[in-house]
């Protein structure tokens, strides 16, 4: 696994740390993210990495937890959404929530690397590769100015496979999703995106957090009204 550093400590006059002072933090400490034990050369201890929410049985089409046998959740059963298929690797909880949160809106850039490093690892060992590009979640120019980044097209890039660039706009700067219901999110997506060419025929839509998919059914049906046939989700984590 890719030895990634542990964040230094924030003040009140936080500023992004460098690459080089991310480096430096660990080499000096070398502690585990989550339990500050001595961990020189992985960011998370073994106990810590076991001890993640992961998800080893789940809707297929949803990414739900579900009891080890079920294929699909009710909601997928009776209102299935318009993508094929997903995978989520941990319950958006139990420090999971932090490290995203982190990357998200800290700019902890060290945090995403790691739990995308994770991912991509359990992926292996699951022999559930992607055999689609890669298209991120993608943010409005305005969102992408204040913030400075995408995240989930950092995630898309650091998963590795071809990464499908500038196919889609979100041409709606839609208030954020947090606070909504299923509801208010899915008005709130109303043609929120624009293709710019036609699309691939297969492709992985990817985030970092899949709360009720309603920003991934709608880019999903952007897709599907111009030929899209399969489309998959990857995700960081799963809300519950």
């Amino acid at each position: 696994m890719t030895r990634i550093p542990s964040p230094i400590t924030r003040s009140t006059t936080w500023r992004s740390p460098t690459r080089l002072e991310h480096w430096l933090h660990h080499l000096l400490d070398g502690r585990c993210r989550f339990c500050a034990a001595r961990s020189p050369w992985d960011p998370l201890c073994a106990g810590c990495r076991e001890d993640l929410p992961w998800i080893t049985a789940a809707c297929r089409r949803c990414g739900l937890p579900l009891a080890s046998g079920a294929n699909e959740c009710a909601g997928c059963l009776s209102h299935p959404p318009p993508f094929d298929r997903t995978r989520a690797l941990w319950t958006y909880t139990d420090g999971v929530d932090r490290l995203i949160r982190a990357f998200k809106l800290r700019e902890d850039f060290s945090a995403g690397r790691l739990l995308t490093s994770l991912a991509a690892s359990a992926m292996r060992q699951r022999n559930t590769p992607c055999y689609a590009p890669l298209l991120p979640m993608p943010l409005h120019p305005a969102r992408y100015r204040q913030r400075g980044f995408n995240q989930s097209a950092l995630i898309a890039s650091w998963l590795g496979p071809p990464v499908v660039k500038r196919l889609v706009q979100r041409q709606r700067n839609t208030p954020p999703q947090r606070g909504l219901d299923a509801d208010a999110r899915r008005r709130n997506l109303a043609g929120a995106f624009r293709l710019r060419c036609p699309p691939p025929r297969s492709v992985v839509l990817v985030d970092d957090v899949l709360t009720t998919g309603a920003s991934l059914a709608a880019l999903a049906n952007c897709l599907r009204a111009a030929g899209t046939e399969r489309i998959e989700v990857i995700v960081l984590a799963r809300a519950i």
